[in-house]
């Protein structure tokens, strides 16, 4: 073949530039897609795996299976071939601890291991969890409480880890996680709102992504009609009706109706003039407004307590205070005055305000006086009731508002709950028995004096801070006439309270980092050496010279 026209110079340094070298022998070590499904003298299992996941991957792409079932079809495909190593699949739980320290004067989260498990089920997961606990001599009996998300094989009650480990430790705390249980209460409360929200929010969503013309179209309107400049939210399938994109739409809602108004005479598909017939539907706008209002609660309570510092002594009330603030929209003010919260039956009619008296926050509210919905108004209120009983409903069903609760007498722990004379517990020992690993029997006596001379020392307890996590720890330091400590059982009660979780913040914490460690180029990396990273890491955050082993 002759070249014509060429410049054999450029050609020659083309030849020999790095960075044709180094794509020239990635090219030779490229396995062909053909070859790639050719049986090998002696494939290893990585190969397997691959091939594997490749296939499934085009036989449910080529007959259009839903990929929401992979997960469900690997699950059964384990226990069709259980001798088969290729059909496992390995999970990656981390395991989180926390605890008093005592030098710091605060409660720590740590990182005690990222262990792979193949076998995912409640038992195998806690047989590894386990083994990692002997490995390091830790006894069981120092676990008080246990905290993960809310699916069944962490907290079933029958067949659950939790069960697991309540035979273990009869006596351990177990909470859902707190932030994971009002986005399901939210969840299953959006089931009776009017299907046609889901899908014109999904839409709205969904017509700027992936479309830099249509957001760049769309930024233009915005400083037309001096909207707030905020970018859609992505399409979340999780969770659609999440604050944030209410939010987005709510705000910049000239902006948006002023857009889908110009795309829907151009746009040839039927999308932009279907949100555009949405948009100029009264009703929409008031649906907005009212769960931008409802769902500012349950956001207010996520957001405090994915905290990473202690907060279970006001998790009783913060719930308690929102419940009823909720409740307070739709049920009568003299029930709410009269009964306590967990006598409260959001679905009794006979509870439940007028119709036109239940409260829909102040901007919807404000907007069907100016836009009155007329006729529709009856049917948007019902629908709006319906999302508020169901939502008190769910949040009932997972939080116990029962004063005697574990959770409401652990109120105590804030100091001013200790030290005001309307205690909600007179006795500790109503709250020591749930923990017999801390306190022994032989010693609530002891306890008890203490608990109750702690309302009359005051005076002796003015130069100590009034933050919980310091004053417990410090009231060892009050000396009695004879030079002991006067509060030193009392102390390591409270102290060792600490440990108990909240929520499974933490975890996510290091979910998040480990993405950042397994990147595209990293991806290869083994668990044990992402483990390390995440532990060394760690180390130097915390200033601490040894990293756990």
């Amino acid at each position: 073949m002759k070249l014509k026209n060429c410049n054999k110079s450029s050609l020659i340094a083309h030849q020999n530039s790095i960075k044709r070298t180094k794509n020239f022998s990635a090219k030779k070590k490229t396995v062909n897609i053909e070859q790639f499904f050719k049986a090998k003298s002696e494939p290893d299992l990585s190969d397997k795996i691959a091939r594997a996941g490749l296939l499934l991957s085009s036989f449910m792409a080529e007959h259009g299976t839903p990929f929401s079932q992979a997960d469900h079809l690997t699950e059964v495909m384990k226990k069709m071939f259980p001798d088969s190593n290729i059909a496992k699949v390995s999970q990656v739980p981390a395991l989180m601890v926390r605890f008093y320290d005592g030098h710091k004067l605060k409660v720590v989260d740590v990182l005690l291991d990222t262990v792979e498990v193949e076998d995912a089920s409640a038992s195998g997961l806690y047989n590894t969890v386990k083994e990692v606990f002997e490995s390091r001599q830790i006894p069981m009996r120092n676990i008080l409480g246990f905290a993960s998300d809310n699916c069944f094989t962490m907290l079933g009650a029958r067949n659950g880890f939790q069960a697991f480990l309540k035979k273990d430790v009869p006596s351990v705390l177990v909470l859902g996680c707190v932030c994971h249980s009002f986005a399901l209460c939210s969840s299953y409360a959006s089931n009776k709102l009017p299907s046609w929200l889901e899908s014109f929010i999904k839409d709205v969503c969904c017509y700027f992504a992936r479309s830099s013309k249509r957001q760049h179209q769309f930024r233009l309107i915005q400083e037309v009609v001096d909207s707030p400049r905020h970018r859609m939210v992505k399409l979340s399938q999780t969770r659609w009706l999440s604050r944030g994109r209410v939010i987005s739409i709510v705000e910049q809602w000239d902006a948006l109706k002023l857009f889908f108004q110009g795309e829907a005479t151009t746009d040839k598909v039927d999308g932009a003039g279907n949100i555009s017939k949405a948009m100029m539907t009264r009703g929409t706008k008031h649906m907005l407004l009212f769960f931008n209002y409802i769902l500012g609660k349950i956001d207010r309570m996520n957001v405090e307590f994915q905290a990473e510092y202690f907060k279970l002594g006001t998790l009783f009330a913060t719930i308690s205070d929102e419940y009823r603030s909720i409740l307070s929209l739709f049920i009568k003010d003299s029930v709410i005055k009269s009964q306590k919260l967990a006598a409260i039956d959001p679905q009794n009619r006979n509870l439940l305000k007028n119709l036109s008296d239940i409260n829909l926050g102040g901007r919807c509210e404000g907007l069907l006086v100016s836009e009155p919905l007329e006729e529709k108004e009856r049917r948007f209120r019902i629908d709006c009731l319906s999302y508020m009983v169901e939502l008190c409903m769910q949040i009932k069903r997972r939080f116990t508002f029962e004063e005697d609760s574990v959770l409401s007498l652990l109120q105590i722990i804030e100091p001013k709950a200790a030290l005001s004379s309307e205690r909600c517990i007179k006795s500790i020992a109503k709250l020591a028995v749930h923990f017999p690993h801390v306190i022994k029997n032989e010693d609530l006596d002891e306890l008890e004096e203490q608990w109750r001379d702690l309302l009359y020392a005051q005076t002796s307890l003015k130069n100590l801070s009034y933050r919980a996590t310091t004053f417990w720890y410090e009231l060892r330091s009050v000396k009695d006439g004879n030079g002991h400590s006067k509060f030193d059982l009392l102390s390591k009660f409270m102290c060792c309270l600490f440990a108990l979780p909240h929520s499974s913040a933490c975890v996510e914490r290091v979910f998040s980092q480990v993405n950042l460690i397994k990147t595209k180029q990293t991806n290869r990396l083994q668990v044990a050496t992402a483990a390390n990273c995440l532990l060394a890491k760690q180390s130097i955050a915390t200033g601490n010279r040894q990293i756990l082993s």
